[in-house]
């Protein structure tokens, strides 16, 4: 019975990165409540940082060996690690702007891709965008829910 409700659970979470807008409210709430002693990899914010890590590292890999040679990824670099130094201290602006950011660029992937331009497939650019977005949209909206709990306690 345990081992049934481990499967679950299990497969919620892995269908929660696809369907990136749907956050556990039990999870949110956790997440708020221990902001300050959760570990940086263990929080959206972390997990954020680390997705927007991965990119940077995949891009400048593709840079150096000449697989990609668009003079845009450089700025893709940049403004992503400019992003992603306000997504760590928790600025809610930063994780807004990442997203929109995150959207144009992998629409523009599926966009090359569906006019054979280029070899990733338009599902894959589909998932990465779904677990990017995820991680972006938890952490804003843990920023949020912080966000209210300290007003609400300011008024209150």
């Amino acid at each position: 019975m345990s081992n049934s409700s481990n499967i679950v659970q299990t497969m919620k979470r892995l269908w929660s990165w696809l369907l990136w807008w749907n956050i556990d409210a039990t999870e949110l709430d956790a997440q708020v409540a221990n902001y300050e002693d959760v570990a940086l990899l263990k929080s959206p914010r972390g997990l954020s940082i680390l997705c927007i890590l991965f990119s940077i590292t995949i891009t400048v890999v593709l840079l150096i060996t000449k697989i990609v040679t668009d003079r845009f990824a450089y700025v893709d670099v940049g403004i992503f690690a400019v992003l992603g130094s306000f997504i760590y201290f928790g600025h809610r602006w930063a994780m807004i702007v990442v997203m929109i950011h995150w959207t144009i660029e992998r629409g523009y992937l599926v966009f090359l891709g569906l006019n054979g331009t280029i070899a990733p497939t338009v599902v894959t650019q589909i998932i990465w965008w779904c677990i990017y977005m995820h991680a972006f949209y938890f952490a804003f909206r843990v920023e949020q829910q912080r966000r209210r709990r300290t007003v609400a306690e300011a008024v209150g």
